[in-house]
């Protein structure tokens, strides 16, 4: 049996990325002086959530990650209602498998219950560098080129700006033609032969999202992500994939093993998208994967941003069940392979995991200092 974890430190630190984007992360360390970088990027103030929550659990012995919630006070209700403090939550229970594969002298891969890998198959979502464009049809096409080139063989896109499910006179089909003419332009652009995925972001309805997967199926689209919430609405989402030719892909902000398997379950979704960020961490993501292979599902996690958070998900990827491949932010951060030690090797559409105990890397401490900054909080 594992000796139980006592965490002891906490450093966080931010990169700005671009106008857009900031990547945050947070170092944990034990009582031993080792230590596990997460990743904790969310959009939310995670920090005011994780410090008081390192605070009720630091010098505890913590016998396993998932004993986190309730030593911290917390509820399963909780952590499905508040995305900070589900993300501050996975980052802890992310950590305390790290720390303990490396006291075992363990990759992440080895001690989530899979065999080492040389690497993982990626797809490019091509969103992230898109918005730094006029996101014009050639302009996908120009970015879906690129990422077919570098050897890539499922691509994502997120296509359709103009669709606002907010106004509810809005015509959501006549909105969506820009979308499919940036989608046709980039499937003509990369061939048959290629995989291309798209990502709704929620933005149609029970009415028009059936009639827009079969415009999507004359693209041959691979996936249908997310037309509606999967965690507001999954009777509409089980309604929609009822009724359209295409697998249908989502759950990216949910938390907890256990709703994957529902939405599996219920045929809301065929390709459940767990976030190890907000989820519950790797150890979860692993269980959910599991559970929604049980149902005949697939897992793709969720997931286009830093590198850290990206190779964890690599680590999660090699050691789960049924495993589609997993979500790459392509062509975002020129300098993104850099940031930690040993840098980023991405090549030929795949993620070449390092070798070493846990993760496996840090973050480069000069990088750090060019493009952001690390503090630690006062109060710990």
């Amino acid at each position: 049996m594992a000796e139980s974890i006592v965490l002891a430190s906490l450093r966080y630190a931010s990169v700005t990325v671009n106008h857009r984007t900031r990547w945050n992360f947070a170092e944990i360390g034990d009582d031993q002086g080792l230590t596990a970088v997460v990743e904790t990027t969310s959009g939310g103030n995670v920090v005011s959530c994780l410090t008081p929550l390192m605070l009720a659990v630091a010098g505890l012995p913590i016998p396993g990650e998932a004993d986190v919630v309730g030593i911290a006070g917390l509820t399963p209700r909780q952590l499905t209602r508040d995305f900070a403090l589900a993300t501050a939550v996975s980052a802890l229970r992310t950590a305390i498998v790290d720390i303990q594969a490396q006291r075992d002298g363990l990759s992440l891969t080895q001690a989530l219950g899979g065999r080492p890998v040389e690497s993982v198959e990626l797809y490019a979502n091509t969103n992230r560098h898109l918005l730094t464009t006029e996101r014009r049809p050639h302009d996908f096409a120009a970015t879906a080129e690129r990422a077919a080139r570098d050897g890539f063989r499922t691509i994502k896109c997120t296509p359709f700006d103009e669709v606002d499910p907010g106004d509810p006179g809005a015509n959501l089909l006549e909105l969506a033609r820009p979308g499919l003419d940036r989608l046709a332009a980039a499937r003509s652009a990369i061939g048959p032969d290629i995989t291309l995925l798209v990502d709704c972001h929620s933005r149609f309805d029970l009415k028009s999202a059936p009639i827009v997967a079969e415009e999507l199926a004359q693209l041959d689209v691979g996936w249908f992500e997310e037309p509606v919430n999967p965690e507001r609405d999954p009777e509409a989402l089980a309604e929609i994939a009822s009724r359209v030719s295409m697998p249908v892909a989502g759950g990216e902000h949910a938390y907890g093993a256990g709703f994957f398997e529902r939405l599996v379950a219920s045929r809301a979704v065929d390709v459940a998208m767990p976030d190890i960020k907000h989820c519950g961490g790797v150890r979860e993501a692993v269980r959910a994967a599991a559970l929604v292979a049980r149902h005949g599902g697939q897992t793709s996690l969720h997931g286009p941003s830093g590198p850290v958070s990206i190779l964890a998900g690599a680590h999660v990827t090699a050691a789960m069940p049924a495993a589609l491949p997993l979500e790459f932010g392509a062509y975002e951060c020129p300098w993104r392979a850099a940031l930690i030690d040993p840098p980023e090797h991405v090549h030929n559409g795949c993620l070449h995991l390092p070798t070493g105990p846990g993760l496996g890397a840090r973050l480069d401490p000069s990088l750090l200092r060019t493009h952001g900054h690390g503090w630690s909080p006062e109060s710990l």
